[in-house]
């Protein structure tokens, strides 16, 4: 602190950071964390063919030298830009399902946190659900990936179905619609309006497992 002139002065604090101000602080000061989100942001707004490592260091305001520390080349960064992408929504809808609440329940709420975080992120929405499926054999297979694990947290509805026995594919033919309306309304750049298609996803979601009265009255 300078010298003001006043020994008698009581000295001056600074007030602690936000939560959103430390995280964009320590976003600024990691480099590989400006360079994933930067990615992210190229693919988003030029596509995977037409993203350029040149674009991503501009894009992040950091040197040739530091992309080379953390990663190999330009597949390598966007294979670990997207599997941070999609980690997270694996991990957070892994936490809904373990809630100590209803299927029904968990199924809306882990849907209605989806919808959401997309809508704010539409960088992302665009990579996970448009560009991941067209760079090529191993983007598409984490993508495949990721909705695996959303096929086997919608298998639990089985249990509260009763007859007839569904077909062995419904889960997976659940999930799959689901994401295949998400894609086109991101592709159409309809991100934001993604939250207002709750309602009809999750009864969509739950009419299989559920009879319409239950699959009406858990939307509700």
């Amino acid at each position: 602190m300078l010298y003001n002139g006043n020994f008698d002065a009581e000295p001056e604090r600074s007030s602690a950071p936000s939560p959103a101000a430390a995280l964009t602080l320590v976003s600024r000061r990691d480099p590989r964390r400006r360079i994933l989100d930067a990615m992210v942001a190229v693919v988003a707004r030029r596509g995977y063919d037409r993203a350029t490592v040149s674009r991503v260091l501009a894009e992040a305001d950091v040197a040739e030298a530091v992309f080379s520390e953390h990663f190999h080349d330009k597949h390598d960064c966007f294979m670990q830009a997207i599997d941070e992408l999609v980690g997270t929504a694996e991990r957070r809808a892994r936490e809904q399902f373990e809630r100590p609440l209803a299927w029904s329940q968990r199924v809306c709420e882990a849907l209605a946190l989806l919808l959401g975080t997309l809508a704010k992120d539409p960088d992302g929405a665009r990579v996970i659900f448009v560009e991941m499926l067209c760079a090529g054999p191993a983007p598409q297979e984490r993508h495949r990936r990721a909705l695996s694990l959303f096929v086997s947290l919608m298998e639990e509805g089985r249990s509260h179905a009763g007859e007839p026995i569904l077909p062995a594919q419904i889960s997976e033919a659940v999930v799959g619609g689901i994401a295949s309306i998400l894609h086109r309304r991101v592709l159409q750049g309809e991100t934001a309006t993604l939250p207002a298609l709750h309602r009809d996803l999750a009864y969509f979601a739950l009419l299989p497992y559920l009879d319409e009265e239950r699959a009406l009255a858990a939307v509700t």
